[in-house]
């Protein structure tokens, strides 16, 4: 009988340290998609100024492939959360439906407005056909 608790003592101890050693894998990844995130947004930010500067369709698709090659990690980092933070019977956590659950608050996308992220592909030496959020310097209002 005492071999009996012991061993259940010993099981659920190693249950407990690998969901804790899950929990820190989980929080460290979410540092890693909070840091890429901001890396993201100064890209589009980047991306945004230099079109508006006028900048050659090379290095607007340069930015482009950042944003993308970013964009990508992000997701392959939510997927390892979503694996390692699945469904867990003892912890009552579900794991999210949509990569966008496991972003902040103010990250999360408008429902009404769309998908977030718009990909625009484009033929060389011609621009994409996105309505500018401002009027463009050389024009008049």
């Amino acid at each position: 009988m005492l071999d009996n608790l012991l061993n259940s003592v010993r099981r659920g101890a190693g249950r407990v340290q690998r969901r804790g050693e899950e929990v820190a894998q989980v929080a460290r990844l979410r540092l890693e998609v909070f840091q890429l995130t901001r890396e993201l947004d100064l890209l589009y930010a980047r991306l945004g100024r230099s079109y508006h500067a006028g900048a050659d369709v090379g290095i607007l698709q340069g930015i482009r492939d950042d944003i993308r090659r970013v964009d990508d990690e992000i997701g392959a980092r939510e997927r390892l959360m979503r694996e390692l933070g699945g469904d867990h019977p003892e912890s009552g956590e579900a794991a999210p439906e949509h990569p966008t659950d496991l972003l902040p608050a103010a990250r999360q996308p408008d429902p009404e407005l769309g998908p977030r992220v718009v990909v625009v592909t484009t033929t060389p030496g011609t621009e994409p056909t996105i309505p500018d959020a401002m009027p463009r310097p050389h024009e008049k209002e």
